[in-house]
């Protein structure tokens, strides 16, 4: 058997079982489900910025910034609060003589944080209006 012989047998045979018998197409059937494996596993990851170091000038600015702020709001209040509706509107009242923390417990009983020269409330005229129901009650 000569050279170019087996060299046209050996061709055919291989393309019989490349074409014939679906070698070929199961060959690139599983080169391509790899290639879209391999993209979807491919993740762009994007690297967070470093956080940036504030100084000390940066941090007085953002504090004058805010205090710039609250003035203004301040300031808009108290023009919105100068017209002569709201004039008068704390004209009498008095500054409390302690303050306290609503939210605590009270230590000192049910009276405590108030001011001792308060009257508070007239109830002289609640038997009056209860009459005899009230010795009933008794």
């Amino acid at each position: 058997m000569k050279k170019s012989e087996l060299k046209s047998i050996i061709k055919e045979c291989v393309k019989e079982i490349l074409f014939d018998e679906g070698v070929l197409s199961s060959l690139v059937a599983e080169v391509a489900m790899g290639i879209t494996k391999a993209q979807s596993l491919m993740v762009e990851t994007k690297q967070a910025p470093a956080p940036q170091l504030r100084t000390q000038n940066d941090v007085d600015e953002e504090n004058e910034a805010r205090r710039k702020k609250l003035l203004e709001t301040k300031r808009k209040m108290l023009d919105a609060m100068g017209n002569t509706k709201m004039s008068n509107v704390f004209e009498g009242t008095a500054p409390l003589k302690s303050a306290g923390s609503p939210s605590a417990p009270s230590a000192q009983g049910p009276m405590a944080g108030r001011d001792a020269n308060d009257a508070g409330i007239d109830i002289s005229g609640l038997f009056s209006v209860a009459g005899q129901k009230w010795k009933a009650l008794k």
